[in-house]
């Protein structure tokens, strides 16, 4: 089955570290040009920005910051029309409750963040070549052997 690899003109990540914001911005810059890249500091500035009527293309959702990741995402998947918003849980976490946790309350993807600039720069490219028009074959791929599995880069 053919498909288009999306766009991503529009990408937010909430985190409230800021080492890994700027981290995460070089990487996202360095991979998708001319992109608009929105960063939060917590789940709150996500749902605030979503209730002025604005949306990402893709969103990338820390855990553990105030307003909690987890909190935010619930909030957005009770929303009917928010369901197919690609989200991607970007955490440091490498704990099963957490990985269970993010696609149980409708995370697509979770993404450990990885441990070296080179890595992550592999593993967002790899992440914006999946069929982001289809997240739920993205979460069903990561289901296996009857438990979810964080999001590994191949190579």
């Amino acid at each position: 089955m053919e498909y288009t690899i999306p766009v991503f003109e529009n990408i937010w990540l909430a985190d409230d570290d800021p080492d890994d914001r700027e981290i995460f911005e070089d990487a996202i810059t360095q991979i998708i040009r001319n992109v608009s890249l929105t960063m939060l500091t917590n789940g709150e500035e996500v749902i605030s920005l979503i209730d002025s009527g604005k949306l990402p293309d893709i969103l990338f959702l820390d855990i553990s910051m105030s307003y909690n990741g987890f909190d935010c995402l619930q909030e957005i998947r009770d929303v009917r029309k928010l369901k197919k918003l690609p989200i991607v849980i970007f955490s440091s976490s490498v704990h099963p409750r957490d990985i269970d946790a993010s696609y149980g309350f409708g995370a697509n993807l979770f993404y450990r963040k990885p441990s070296s600039f080179s890595e992550l720069i592999k593993g967002l490219s790899s992440l914006f070549q999946m069929n982001w028009n289809d997240p739920y074959t993205i979460t069903s791929n990561h289901f296996v052997n009857n438990k979810f599995i964080p999001f590994v880069a191949a190579g």
